[in-house]
């Protein structure tokens, strides 16, 4: 696996519309957006989409992972995201060449997206209700 580059959402995103709301992520190589199951309107060419209970083995994911969320009220999969430019090894681009894929994101129920950098908030906690997370990189 490659070395994963973070997605910069006040760049590599967009969000469009009034009552339900569309969050679009541009994806390059070499970036992973992790999304809530069933979030997913579209995705270009090139997106390769992989549904899980999360990042498994020593990172303490998996299985655990997934009951956490769903007790928590989120689902217990969840979609990760990656674009793969067709004929071009991923590990052997630059991160920022090579093109992008897009996903498109939304919820089933009209809702406003917001965008919260969690790094601007070092000492915040964060108190969501149910439902409330979207995609994160």
């Amino acid at each position: 696996h490659a070395h994963l580059e973070p997605i910069d959402f006040a760049t590599a995103s967009q969000i469009s519309g009034e009552e339900s709301q569309i969050l679009e992520v541009r994806l390059r190589p070499n970036q992973m957006l992790r999304a809530e199951s069933g979030a997913m309107l579209y995705m270009t060419q090139g997106v390769n989409m992989e549904t899980s209970m999360g990042l498994g083995g020593a990172s303490g994911g998996g299985f655990s992972a997934g009951l956490t969320r769903m007790m928590t009220g989120q689902n217990l999969m969840v979609s990760d995201f990656r674009f793969a430019p067709a004929g071009i090894e991923t590990e052997s681009l630059p991160p920022s060449g090579g093109d992008f894929g897009t996903v498109a994101l939304g919820t089933d129920f009209p809702a406003k997206i917001l965008k919260f950098t969690m790094a601007d908030h070092p000492d915040a906690r964060l108190v969501c209700q149910k439902g409330a997370f979207l995609a994160g990189s």
